[in-house]
């Protein structure tokens, strides 16, 4: 059910954000310390990200993030860790001045105490839109597949630039496996 409300939520988001359109560009040059504070179906468990992005044309960006973690151990012990690897190639086409259409596919690697090492696939669907000349709002689809699970997470997201190379994001994600993280992290664009 809450899946299903974030996805309705996102979805007339996005149709509003496209039609209350103006003038504006988007950096897809940055690099970002994330922290993620995590929820997985009732699992708590917090992770640190280090991403980046560098625009290898006027549509086209590389991506690159790791992800490490832990998650409390619902039979007692010690926490179970898990780090993330992703690499991919992501697309952005302006929808309209103020609004920017973002789709990527990326090669993920999974290591975990609990599922060992796997690799897998994955792919999404966004958007991207300058509220203000300040605050940026967005929303995304992402579909990761790793050792044949597949998993569909929504999230919405937000970003107050403090200038133009300096931005500090808080975001929101919920999946179909019922995994919520809620995430705050520092952008630094290097356009």
């Amino acid at each position: 059910m809450k899946t299903k409300l974030l996805a309705t939520l996102s979805i007339a988001a996005l149709a509003s954000m496209v039609s209350m359109a103006q003038a504006s560009e988007f950096s897809y040059n940055y690099v970002e310390g994330t922290y993620q504070d995590i929820d997985a179906d009732g699992i708590n468990g917090d992770s640190y990200k280090l991403s980046g992005s560098y625009g290898i044309n006027p549509s086209i960006n590389v991506i690159a993030e790791y992800t490490d973690g832990q998650l409390d151990n619902p039979l007692g012990g010690s926490d179970l860790e898990f780090d993330q690897t992703v690499v991919g190639l992501g697309y952005h086409t302006e929808v309209s001045n103020k609004t920017d259409f973002t789709a990527n596919i990326k090669l993920v690697d999974q290591n975990s105490d609990v599922a060992g090492d796997d690799t897998g696939y994955g792919v999404g669907v966004g958007i991207r839109h300058m509220l203000t000349n300040k605050i940026e709002v967005g929303s995304g689809i992402d579909y990761v597949d790793v050792s044949d699970i597949g998993n569909t997470t929504f999230n919405i997201n937000s970003r107050y630039h403090l200038n133009d190379k300096l931005s500090f994001g808080l975001s929101y994600s919920t999946s179909e496996e019922n995994s919520d993280i809620i995430s705050g992290g520092v952008r630094f664009d290097f356009d």
